[in-house]
């Protein structure tokens, strides 16, 4: 196991700059504090978050989930790990943050991946199918084509004859490109993690058949939860969309169940950034901050949208439905025959994840969130949750489903599946 230490600024600023250097693959040239994330080249969003994660690693002290707010520069980085460490408690107990409870209530219908990573740095890793994915590669066609999809109830989008890898455009200048599995009817595609230096062209094809099957449990559970209609969908685009278009994408939503959107677009003059107007039943038009430029280029800043979807909650409370009752419990308040079955619980899913995450003698016994144990991401959470219904032969409700984005939630629905068996 990595030992983990206390750093002063001086040897973090070491850390990250190693970190930084080796997710790069090379040397950063005018290497300094002051640096911006967006001058840096061949920088993405997506490696100031690895940067993160990497740095969580090697650290004693927790990682606020508010870390990359108002990050632009490597110093703002480093100070705000270091501020960390003095305002961290090993005995404090852990409760959910008020941004993961917020963007719990909410999923992207997938005009590109913005916000899916505000809701990934909140602590959100389990899977959803449009959370990181785009209707088309072309921006003004994004609209009529997720409509398309939904018209046709994703029809056959698991197919792997229907399915390849291809290297969008924007991945071409990037220092380690990733791979993209794309719909060749629909034009829907998504990320893979696959980088290209590790899967070369001629050997890519035969990863189809895993996403297949990725692609399909994420499927079903999208369905279930168009069905439920319990989550505020949220359309936002780089190009203009016009109300007709957005009211026909809600009679499309409301065929399958009681679902509601969400419309957001840019704030002006007459829309201060956080304004939230009503267009009709269960239709809003939300006004986010115009970004700045910023490391995460033209998206909106994580505080914008919790400031956004806040407000959102406040004018429809029945819609703050996420508890997190189960993620706080205290097991050692617990009876002792219910902290009896809660360990069996965590012995059984601490050796499912082990299976899955290839990592000997496992335990989740003091894990509070996925993000913390190394090479849980999203596609393995698939995985993982695939493990837990073969094991008790059965599938996941929507609602355990939502639990599984903490590891006390995930235990306790492994303790009902246990019970029920």
């Amino acid at each position: 196991m990595l030992h983990k230490i206390e750093m002063d600024k001086s040897s973090m600023m070491s850390c990250v700059k190693d970190i930084m250097e080796e997710t790069l693959g090379h040397s950063i040239p005018l290497w300094n504090p002051d640096l911006k994330f967006t001058d840096i080249v061949g920088w993405g969003n997506n490696m100031t978050v690895s940067t993160v994660v990497a740095l969580q690693k090697k650290l004693s002290h927790k990682l606020p989930d508010t870390l990359l707010d108002d990050v632009v520069t490597i110093d703002d980085l480093v100070i705000k790990a270091s501020q960390a460490s003095e305002t961290s408690s090993a005995g404090a107990p852990k409760k959910l943050s008020e941004r993961l409870r917020v963007f719990s209530n909410f999923e992207s219908l997938g005009e590109d991946c913005e916000f899916g990573l505000v809701q990934q740095r909140a602590g959100i890793l389990h899977p959803h199918l449009l959370r990181f994915s785009a209707a088309s590669e072309n921006s003004a066609d994004r609209l009529p084509h997720l409509m398309m999809l939904l018209k046709y109830r994703l029809h056959q989008l698991e197919k792997p004859d229907f399915l390849d890898m291809f290297l969008p455009e924007e991945e071409w200048n990037n220092v380690d490109p990733e791979w993209r599995i794309r719909h060749k009817m629909y034009k829907w595609s998504t990320h893979t993690g696959l980088l290209v230096k590790n899967f070369p062209k001629e050997t890519i094809s035969q990863k189809i058949p895993d996403f297949s099957v990725v692609i399909e449990f994420m499927k079903s559970q999208f369905l279930r939860e168009l069905e439920l209609g319990r989550k505020v969908w949220i359309w936002k685009s780089g190009v203009p969309s016009s109300l007709v278009n957005i009211k026909k994408l809600l009679d499309i939503l409301k065929n399958y169940g009681p679902n509601k959107l969400l419309w957001v677009q840019n704030a002006d003059q007459d829309h201060p950034p956080g304004t939230i107007e009503k267009l009709d039943a269960d239709l809003w038009c939300g006004y986010i901050k115009k970004p700045n430029e910023h490391w995460k280029g033209h998206w909106s800043e994580d505080a914008d949208w919790l400031e956004l979807l806040k407000n959102t909650l406040q004018m429809y409370t029945e819609l703050d439905s996420f508890s997190g009752a189960v993620a706080n419990q205290n097991i050692n308040a617990l009876p002792q025959d219910s902290r009896s079955e809660q360990d069996d619980a965590v012995h059984v899913l601490s050796r499912l994840v082990s299976q899955q995450l290839n990592i000997p003698n496992l335990s989740l016994d003091s894990v509070q969130f996925p993000a913390e144990i190394s090479g849980w991401d999203s596609l393995k959470h698939v995985n993982i949750i695939m493990a837990v219904e073969e094991h008790f032969k059965t599938s996941l409700s929507a609602e355990d489903f939502d639990e599984t984005q903490t590891i006390q939630g995930f235990i306790g629905v492994v303790n009902r599946l246990m019970q029920a068996s």
